[in-house]
């Protein structure tokens, strides 16, 4: 970690990662944030992890959701998450649908992004979180 203190939306890569304990550093970071009570999430998080749960995982981990503080979005994010993705698919980059609201929902909120997944680096004014 680097001392840094602001909180951090975790996108649905780092959980899956970090729920099966897949990469070391994954894990250790996102414990990290956790204990530091740094870690952010928002509806469509909310929505991927539940769509993916088993139901004898869902009572194990949906308390560790619902103690997150949740980013609120509302008609404005929706609409600018239309121009992102408009913008992004013109210069011939296409990211998930659900993948573009989540990085409309971290510039809206000003908060950095932890994510495995390289497409949101095509995000312009996205911050990516850096363990």
């Amino acid at each position: 970690m680097t001392g840094n203190t602001d909180s951090v939306l975790l996108d649905t890569s780092v959980w899956i990662d970090a729920l099966r304990g897949i990469t070391s550093n994954i894990v250790a970071t996102t414990q990290e944030l956790l204990k530091d009570d740094r870690v952010l999430t928002c509806g469509p998080v909310i929505f991927e992890i539940k769509r993916g749960l088993r139901p004898s995982e869902r009572n194990r981990i949906m308390p560790l959701f619902n103690a997150l503080i949740r980013l609120p979005f509302d008609e404005t994010v929706w609409d600018a998450a239309g121009d992102l993705d408009a913008s992004l698919r013109k210069k011939g980059i296409t990211i998930p649908p659900m993948d573009v609201i989540i990085a409309q929902v971290c510039l809206h909120h000003k908060v950095s992004l932890f994510t495995l997944d390289e497409h949101f680096r095509s995000v312009p004014g996205l911050k990516v979180f850096e363990p």
